[in-house]
């Protein structure tokens, strides 16, 4: 539990990184055709072409002050159009804090990205108050959900208006959020367990504990929904060690399904879970030993870890302490967020690590959006 709280503390306290990366491609920022990813960290968002490894110059984020490390994350609408970032904007208007109900000194923020021009649009001004650590965008494209503290705030992607919040309750810091694959429901990960949101009537379900504490880094990530939606996956710690563990969640009833645990590899902190094309396989992220370890969908039981390659001259002495992974269309790549200036692929097949792309300091989430 030290272990684990110890890199919560190296992250929370880094706002400024420095390792060898190779440098932005010069020119215009663009997008691209094919699948890009969108790396987002405090202050900026980097586009990577995944078919070259080339990161485009970054895109600089509309927000003032110093947003903490991990509380800004990014998803992309599924025409490939946009990108949002929900954020919180540093220092932020006192007048329109008072005004929109915001704390005065800054507020939780979503900001809009076109992604043909890669120029960031006016913030959207959220209600709520803590973490903004999780963003997602419904199939349809029609509406967003960010986590902002302990509320779900709805946005309209046409009109930007923001709806009417879905409040999870006091002391219930939303950590993750996922939605099945028909967009009916969105899964919310906090501290104390998960929460299903009824999409259709934006209406809470029934808590579901699965006694665990979220990991030490913040990553929006940490939860995951099988293909055919009968199964939601859940990492974090637990246990009298509190060491890593994974937990699966039976759809149909709310019941707790198989569960597994890292403690042979002395996995502490998990940061991010992806499901594998077929659903058969799973891949954790680990932040604590930086590696990745996968393990079938049926058992839960992890094989040993594939270790990311260190990088030398990083600010963690070789380290990465990596905070997210997504897997890209066709289902053959993930790519890993190592926490600090880079983007690491990875074969989920050949459990093979690419060369690192370098992408802006501070890099803490990913989603990928497929332009035409």
């Amino acid at each position: 539990m030290v272990f684990a709280l110890a890199i919560g503390v190296l992250l929370g306290g880094c706002t400024i990184f420095s390792s060898p990366a190779p440098p932005p491609i010069a020119g215009p920022p663009l997008a691209p055709p094919g699948a890009v990813g969108y790396v987002v960290c405090p202050t900026k968002v980097s586009p990577v072409q995944l078919s070259t490894g080339l990161a485009e110059p970054p895109i600089d984020l509309p927000v003032t002050g110093s947003p903490v490390l991990g509380n800004t994350a990014i998803a992309t609408a599924p025409d490939g159009k946009w990108a949002y970032v929900v954020a919180t904007d540093g220092t932020g208007d006192a007048s329109a804090a008072r005004r929109e109900g915001t704390a005065a000194g800054g507020g939780a923020v979503v900001i809009p990205v076109d992604l043909a021009t890669q120029e960031p649009g006016r913030p959207v001004r959220i209600p709520g108050h803590g973490g903004t650590r999780a963003i997602v965008v419904t199939a349809n494209g029609a509406t967003i959900f960010a986590a902002s503290g302990t509320e779900v705030v709805p946005i309209s992607a046409s009109t930007l208006r923001v709806g009417t919040p879905i409040q999870l309750g006091s002391h219930h810091q939303i950590y993750g959020m996922a939605l099945n694959p028909s967009g009916t429901v969105l899964y919310v990960l906090a501290a104390d367990g998960v929460y299903p949101i009824d999409l259709s009537r934006d209406v809470v379900g029934a808590h579901i504990s699965t006694g665990l504490t979220v990991s030490s880094v913040d990553g929006p990530h940490g939860i995951a929904v099988s293909p055919d939606g009968g199964t939601v996956y859940v990492i974090g710690q637990g246990g009298a060690n509190f060491g890593g563990r994974i937990q699966s969640i039976d759809v149909a009833t709310g019941a707790l399904g198989p569960s597994g645990n890292f403690d042979a590899y002395g996995i502490a902190a998990p940061a991010a879970i992806v499901v594998g094309p077929s659903g058969r396989n799973l891949f954790v992220l680990d932040a604590a030993n930086d590696w990745i370890t996968e393990a079938p969908a049926a058992t839960l039981a992890p094989a040993p870890p594939y270790r990311i390659p260190a990088r030398s001259g990083t600010a963690a002495s070789g380290v990465q302490h990596p905070t997210d992974m997504v897997l890209a269309p066709g289902g053959k790549t993930a790519y890993v967020v190592d926490g600090f200036d880079a983007l690491v692929p990875f074969d989920i097949t050949t459990h093979a690590y690419g060369a690192p792309i370098g992408v802006c300091s501070g890099a803490s989430s990913m989603a990928i959006g497929v332009t035409r």
